[in-house]
């Protein structure tokens, strides 16, 4: 279990593992609704209610934190960017009074002024960037919203298999008959399988470049180059070795299914339903 990512499916014996992953994709999609509308309060309560999912789900927080320590960084980047592209004020940070008794600082007998640095940054660059309390509180819900999506996500494809998922992608479009339910049900199945093949292969390449000491080197864009360049033939080499493997077996859609079995319901359903309807009328009224 050490070589699982955090979207590798895993067993347990836990409640979510067992539900009915019907009732799992048409609570997410309602969570969804609820996450893109939640203010501080519900994104406390939704945070708090994932918290303990991870933990029931036998996820190591320290571990999973390691694993998104790249997804952080898009994260701040998303928060810096939402909060100026939507505040209209500027902010001036003022120069704090241990640092004002200072005055100095001495750096290999080189006296550097700390409040004329600050005062010029101030200046000359802090008071042409628009932000305001209404731009910090939106990109903080922003950036809550989209890490809690990517927790669900995580949740969701930790504890379902793949032909759990194409069972019931099929039954979702039953329905529907000018839709080639098997073909789009095998493609859902797919994606979601490959997203945890993604960061193996990253895994795999992030050691091999350890292990030649590539880390060591400080370049920030030769360092992006050469783990993107392989992770991408990786990723295709595997899509490529998949698909002659379906080709050699004459797969296609009229095969007969063997997932059905993964459709029955374990009788907690309903509490997973009453608790997304609590969480929406939350949102809705409060």
């Amino acid at each position: 279990m050490g070589n699982l990512t955090p979207l590798s499916y895993r067993y347990d014996s836990f409640v979510l593992f067992q539900i009915d992953v019907r009732c799992k994709i048409i609570c997410i999609c309602f969570l969804s609704i609820v996450i893109a509308k939640a203010q501080f309060l519900q994104l406390y309560l939704i945070t708090a209610i994932f918290s303990w999912l991870l933990y029931r789900s036998g996820f190591n927080i320290r571990r999973l934190i390691r694993e998104l320590k790249y997804f952080f960084i898009i994260l701040i980047f998303l928060f810096i960017v939402r909060t100026i592209t939507t505040s209209s004020s500027h902010i001036s940070i003022p120069i704090f009074e241990f640092i004002n008794r200072l005055k100095y600082i001495e750096i290999d007998l080189v006296k550097i002024d700390l409040i004329g640095i600050l005062n010029y940054i101030n200046a000359n660059i802090l008071n042409h960037i628009p932000i305001d309390k209404d731009g910090l509180t939106d990109g903080c819900q922003v950036s809550w919203r989209f890490f809690l999506i990517v927790i669900m996500g995580i949740l969701f494809s930790s504890s379902t298999t793949a032909p759990a998922i194409k069972s019931a992608v099929m039954w979702f479009l039953k329905p529907f008959p000018f839709i080639p339910k098997n073909r789009v049900a095998v493609m859902v199945s797919l994606f979601v399988r490959f997203l945890p093949l993604l960061l193996e292969k990253a895994t795999e390449v992030s050691d091999a470049q350890k292990s030649r000491c590539f880390h060591l080197k400080k370049n920030p864009i030769k360092k992006i180059k050469n783990i993107t360049v392989p992770l991408i033939t990786k990723v295709f080499n595997s899509a490529d070795n998949l698909a002659i493997a379906m080709a050699s077996r004459c797969y296609n859609e009229n095969r007969t299914e063997i997932a059905e079995h993964s459709l029955l319901s374990s009788g907690y359903e309903i509490n997973f339903y009453l608790g997304t309807i609590v969480l929406v009328l939350i949102t809705l009224f409060l």
